[in-house]
């Protein structure tokens, strides 16, 4: 026996009001089944079914009250179902059926009034396809005409979707602080819960994400606890508790959390499995290779980095560092130069530099090096932003270190020290302690250095960093056993020049030597210290005793 018609649609009605959406999908259609419903419940299906990510039902609820609202020949409520249906087809990849609906939805504009807000909304998806071209001015400029209408015709809706764009393109062009107002007026809007419960969700996710894209972190880090407070009093909202997880597990890893990331990011895989979030996906699998590949774990690692490259996204710049811990050198120096050769946009470049910078260091490419270290200096000056800065004069010292050029690397590495100490991400702070014991190694200062691996062993052993706890205890092992007396009194002096940034060349005419005779002294040193490269003779004599860089020549 049936229930109540009253009964059914009340019950389903309450599940939409406590945000229950699936279970509101499944009580409406259920209600449906037995009854048609009325436009205002069919309304509340869509909205429902589209924010616990069941497409198939919000399409065709849309579809409905399109032709229900074209019998009634009302051309902006027509304007606006054929808006969202085309929008949602985009979305999950039916470019061809969504860009019909679209133009279909325009049409019905063009019938109402000159400030019509639907008029608004078509000119989302020109600011989408502006962005995809790199036309960010055009964009920017769309996204304003949109802005101007949201705000004419008191849409908080559209205000808040065109104005958390345009934050984000603005922060692709650098220009930060500008992109922060029209991001917390849209930030504004939805925790004031003025906003539709689907809008909520876009505009958090997008917030959030064009942030982490920045590397504006502190903002993120505050962001996504909204973005998670939201999904937690919105348990059934499918469509972005995923995408909010693989948010919520890149600042987890950067806090030093790696456990609860790796759980985050398989709970968002979960979550996200039968939905059209196919890149939040992928994220989530780039994440877990990511935390993988700094424990140690390089096959699993390789697994998630190629399962995030097969659902969608180039996997980089973690597979290049992954083929670099591999000992595949050539392959991690061509995989991260055609990542940053074929980088869309400078906040892409930016998350591929300093990976490309270890890279080419390791490799003993310090001229490359240096021309990225450039790159990140100008981008950070470009964007003005504090943590950028910091990244740059990363790149800086670590170039210096391989240099020799010791004092500079230990300033430069402290300064960062201190920063990313405060922010709290230990990982990193662990890495530049090691950095700052070799540099203080290079300066004589054995005591410093030595408290400075004792420090980062710790926080390695903690996060379980097994490839970094390995570099420290191949570095007191080398402290150990390599010392001053296993190279001759000239190959200690000829790799003090080469610390000292002296070409070979350069080296003959110093010491009066034949470039003949400084080439042996050179292949000598790499047997002895059992390296390939003049930068990793210099990193590995570093805590060894085997060079004083403060008597060259």
């Amino acid at each position: 026996m049936s229930r109540n018609p009253l009964e059914a649609i009340q019950a389903a009605r309450d599940a939409y009001e406590r945000g229950a959406w699936a279970d509101a999908t499944r009580l409406f259609l259920r209600a449906d089944a037995e009854f048609d419903l009325a436009i205002g419940d069919l309304e509340s299906l869509v909205w429902a079914a589209g924010i616990s990510a069941q497409d198939r039902v919000m399409l065709a609820a849309l579809e409905r009250l399109y032709t229900h609202h074209c019998a009634g020949e009302n051309h902006e409520e027509c304007a606006r179902a054929a808006f969202w249906c085309g929008l949602r087809n985009m979305l999950i990849g039916k470019v061809v059926l969504g860009s019909g609906w679209l133009q279909r939805a325009a049409k019905h504009a063009e019938q109402t009034s000159p400030d019509c807000v639907q008029r608004g909304y078509l000119l989302l998806p020109q600011v989408h396809m502006h962005r995809a071209k790199g036309a960010y001015e055009v964009a920017i400029d769309v996204a304003d005409k949109a802005l101007a209408i949201g705000e004419n015709g008191g849409d908080p809706d559209l205000i808040a979707l065109a104005g958390s764009i345009k934050g984000g393109i603005l922060f692709r062009l650098g220009r930060i602080d500008e992109g922060y107002i029209p991001i917390d007026e849209a930030m504004l809007l939805a925790n004031s819960q003025r906003l539709s419960p689907i809008v909520s969700g876009v505009v958090y996710c997008e917030i959030v994400s064009s942030c982490c894209r920045v590397l504006e972190m502190v903002r993120a880090r505050e962001w996504t606890a909204i973005l998670t407070d939201w999904c937690r009093r919105n348990p059934q909202a499918r469509a972005f508790n995923g995408v909010c997880q693989v948010h919520r597990a890149e600042v987890l890893q950067l806090e030093g959390n790696w456990n609860e990331a790796f759980e985050e990011a398989e709970r968002a895989t979960q979550g996200l499995s039968g939905t059209s979030e196919q890149t939040a996906m992928a994220n989530a699998a780039y994440r877990r290779g990511e935390i993988l590949r700094l424990r140690g774990e390089l096959e699993k690692s390789d697994a998630e980095y190629r399962l995030a490259g097969e659902i969608g996204i180039d996997p980089q710049p973690g597979l290049a560092l992954l083929r670099l811990a591999q000992g595949r050198r050539d392959e991690a120096v061509a995989a991260i130069r055609r990542a940053l050769e074929t980088a869309g946009d400078v906040p892409r470049k930016t998350a591929l530099l300093p990976a490309g910078i270890e890279i080419f260091i390791a490799c003993g490419d310090l001229d490359e090096a240096e021309r990225l270290c450039g790159e990140m200096s100008d981008i950070a000056e470009l964007f003005g932003t504090e943590i950028l800065a910091h990244v740059a004069d990363q790149g800086h010292g670590s170039l210096a270190l391989a240099r020799g050029e010791f004092g500079r690397a230990v300033a430069v590495q402290t300064r960062a020290l201190r920063y990313w100490s405060e922010f709290g991400a230990p990982y990193l702070v662990a890495r530049l302690r090691v950095d700052i014991a070799r540099g203080c190694a290079g300066l004589g200062d054995s005591e410093a250095a030595g408290r400075e691996l004792d420090a980062a062993e710790k926080i390695f052993r903690d996060l379980g960093a097994a490839p970094d706890l390995a570099r420290i205890h191949e570095i007191r092992t080398v402290s150990k056993t390599a010392r001053a007396d296993n190279l001759t009194a000239r190959e200690r002096q000829v790799l003090s020049l080469v610390a000292s940034g002296s070409t070979n060349r350069e080296i003959a005419e110093k010491l009066r030597l034949s470039p003949k005779t400084v080439n042996r002294h050179v292949e000598n040193i790499f047997g002895k210290l059992g390296v390939s490269s003049r930068a990793a003779a210099v990193a590995k004599a570093l805590t060894t005793g085997s060079i004083d860089t403060r008597k060259n020549g």
